[in-house]
């Protein structure tokens, strides 16, 4: 048989124009079903044509999607388009994890795949190809789907595959690697494991990657297979993005990876990004050292919020404010970029609060900042919660996107919400400091970010430009910055380390391709 594999599109909006990671989940079920024909269609970097597509449709006999919670709906539309051809749907991810009965009870859905898809896929596409031998369809675990009388039926969750190492290497040769970029740079993926021993409030990680009797399930790769996969990514990227919710969970276990990594040598060729938490980094100094020497050079932290009533109510109660400072300066000592991720409207706090917030994060001088709106994700317990005391203001899920507020809380409400983030934004990247603090540090070729150097043309492009203009054509402005905001923002400017702003710089940001080049080489010519 013939087999789609989808990306559906998502809205754009807040940081999506610079970040585009290749689908790696999809590319990892096509591993698992290699004797039919695969192709990849991804709507994130995929120009798209309606009579191409359909004429690719037409081509196809099984039409796979993946979709987290602001795809659902463009996934549908995909879903009905390959009906009209005559192919069959199945559809897995987050969303048809979290919510899979209305999913499955869609006209244009004929599978959805709940929770980890490799061996509920292979079976479920060896049932529809006929083979002899096959599994019933009642019997293949993981599947939800309607009877003939249009019931939805839920077969029993699948168990979890206990060796990571089992599952075969993704179908790279899919991706057309050129089009995946990460704050600028070319990035591939790759995961070197899956879960998360934590249970953050607000996070559905344990709601996708559980056992039927055990809801938090942490799983990894072995250091073996991970060299293997590092080995087999396009080595013309710029980066890995180890794709996973936290990297550095096991510290002896990630100490062993990175210390493989460097004396592999693979430093030299190619450079690493992931996601980490404070309170680990903060305990485990010496693996930041580690990190830097295996090529580690972007990293991705919740920062989530100065206060720490609101830490300790997400349950990061080992996480202080104090502890950010600290890793966030252990980190850019050593040349690490940081993206940051703080929380918008937490239950309990203030408009105030928030504001505090905002001026915590900018005095970070992080290179990135996402600002998230609370978000309650259906199928989770913190949705449940905050249903029950009616708090969620929008169940159109194209609002569930991470930038636009569906929930309200006590103190704030929807519009507030959605106020308060268009206010992070705009202070953050289009008010003061921001592009001087990063023309500063990547165009210094003696200092500790010069690794940056052939990728600050792109960066410029695709993150300061790209992103700025993606940000104000959804409205923000200065005009959006409160005065209290503001107030809070010239109290930070007498702190040491505060960057004077040029106005040159902040308004005309067409200049700073020109002016980084001019950078580079007047460097070049004092060497």
């Amino acid at each position: 048989m013939k087999i789609l594999y989808v990306n559906p599109a998502r809205l754009t909006s807040g940081l999506d124009a610079i970040i585009k990671g290749p689908p790696l989940s999809l590319i990892s079920i096509a591993a698992m079903v290699p004797e039919h024909d695969a192709k990849l269609f991804d709507f994130k970097v995929h120009k798209y044509n309606e009579k191409r597509f359909r004429s690719l449709l037409n081509q196809n006999d099984i039409v796979a999607l993946t979709s987290m919670t602001p795809q659902i709906s463009h996934a549908f539309e995909v879903a009905q388009m390959a009906k009209e051809h005559g192919c069959t749907t199945i559809i897995g991810g987050y969303q048809p994890t979290l919510a899979p009965e209305s999913v499955a009870k869609h006209p244009s859905i004929d599978y959805v795949v709940r929770g980890e898809g490799e061996h509920t896929f292979r079976e479920l596409v060896e049932y529809i190809d006929g083979n002899k031998g096959t599994k019933l369809l009642s019997k293949i675990d993981g599947v939800s789907y309607k009877n003939k009388e249009g019931i939805v039926i839920h077969n029993k969750d699948r168990r979890l595959e206990l060796n990571l190492d089992n599952f075969p290497m993704p179908r790279r040769d899919l991706l057309d690697d050129k089009k995946y970029v990460y704050l600028g740079a070319r990035v591939a993926q790759l995961e070197t494991s899956r879960g998360c021993p934590h249970n953050c409030k607000f996070c559905c990680i344990i709601k996708m990657w559980r056992n039927p009797d055990h809801p938090v399930t942490y799983r990894t790769k072995s250091t073996k297979r991970i060299m293997q996969e590092i080995y087999d990514v396009d080595w013309k990227n710029d980066f890995i993005f180890f794709c996973e919710d936290n990297f550095t969970i096991k510290t002896k276990r990630t100490k062993e990876i990175l210390e493989t990594m460097i004396r592999s040598g693979i430093p030299n060729k190619m450079y690493f990004s992931c996601q980490s938490r404070v309170d680990t980094l903060y305990r485990n100094p010496s693996l930041i050292d580690l990190m830097h020497k295996a090529g580690m050079r972007q990293v991705f932290l919740g920062i989530e919020s100065v206060h720490q009533q609101s830490l300790d109510a997400m349950n990061k109660k080992n996480l202080t404010p104090n502890m950010v400072k600290k890793v966030v300066s252990m980190l850019q000592d050593r040349g690490i970029s940081i993206f940051g991720g703080v929380i918008i409207g937490f239950p309990g706090e203030t408009k105030t609060m928030v504001r505090q917030n905002i001026q915590f994060a900018k005095s970070l001088n992080l290179t990135c900042i996402q600002f998230t709106p609370i978000t309650a994700f259906p199928g989770t317990d913190f949705y449940k919660e905050m249903s029950e005391k009616n708090m969620i203001t929008s169940n159109n899920f194209k609002h569930y996107d991470l930038f636009h507020p569906m929930m309200r809380t006590e103190q704030l409400t929807n519009n507030e919400l959605f106020q308060l983030v268009g206010e992070a934004y705009s202070a953050y990247y289009l008010s003061k400091g921001w592009l001087r603090m990063l023309i500063k540090r990547y165009t210094n070729p003696f200092g500790q970010f010069n690794w940056m150097g052939r990728n600050i043309p792109r960066f410029a492009k695709t993150v300061i430009k790209s992103g700025r203009e993606m940000l104000q054509s959804m409205g923000m402005n200065l005009s959006l910055i409160s005065d209290e905001l503001k107030e809070l923002m010239s109290e930070g400017k007498v702190k040491k380390d505060t960057i004077i702003y040029k106005p040159e710089i902040h308004e005309k940001e067409t200049e700073l391709i020109p002016l980084i080049k001019k950078k580079r080489k007047s460097a070049k010519i004092s060497n």
